[in-house]
């Protein structure tokens, strides 16, 4: 119990912090605390190649955990290798959610405020999902990654995909999480079971995990 209520407490402040760079800089991804356009592509592309690889079926439904403005689904519509995905975006955020329906008028019930899918999906994807974060523990927030991994992996028929940037050492700074790569390696192949990563092509010091169901 305790421990769900501070995890209602970092999210509230992680959606004001959302809702207020939204306000200021609108659906880009700067809006989102990107840094820049061709870092953001970078990441979606590594996440989807993997999926593309690994996915059992010739259409996988795939849930987008921390959607933001929906720029993904751009993505996807844009990518000829990717069209066949079929895309439900998910954001904490409402005010990021109304955003994608503004963006996406004719596909509005692909997007939802929530934190995992409604319904079983293919896999669950997080691109930069875990990265800002509003503590300075470690620990805590290392937690709570995995709690929500843990909701959307009950979700996925085939596995989680994300991508987290990643340093020598566990840190925070600057409200960013650094993981540790091996050690996130060895909590997700204890929880889930065997984890693969390799460095994001394009983005330094980020990282793509993949976590599929045998």
């Amino acid at each position: 119990m305790l421990r769900r209520v501070i995890y209602a407490a970092l999210e509230r402040k992680l959606n004001r912090a959302y809702k207020d760079r939204l306000a200021a800089l609108g659906p880009a991804p700067k809006g989102v605390f990107w840094r820049n356009q061709s870092t953001q592509i970078a990441r979606f592309d590594a996440l989807l190649n993997l999926v593309a690889t690994v996915t059992p079926v010739a259409n996988p439904t795939l849930g987008d955990v921390g959607c933001g403005y929906g720029a993904m689904l751009d993505f996807i519509q844009k990518t000829p290798r990717y069209q066949n995905f079929q895309y439900f975006g998910i954001d904490i955020n409402r005010a990021m959610i109304n955003s994608c329906k503004q963006q996406f008028p004719d596909q509005k019930h692909l997007f939802l405020v929530g934190k995992h899918p409604p319904s079983p999906v293919d896999f669950c994807v997080f691109s930069g999902t875990f990265n800002l974060c509003h503590t300075t523990d470690i620990s805590l927030w290392h937690d709570y990654i995995f709690a929500n991994l843990q909701q959307c992996w009950q979700r996925s028929r085939y596995g989680l995909a994300l991508n987290l940037l990643c340093g020598p050492k566990a840190e925070i700074k600057n409200h960013i999480f650094y993981a540790e790569r091996q050690k996130f390696i060895a909590t997700a192949s204890q929880l889930f079971g065997p984890t693969h990563a390799r460095s994001t092509p394009h983005v330094a010091g980020d990282v793509t995990f993949l976590i599929a169901k045998p």
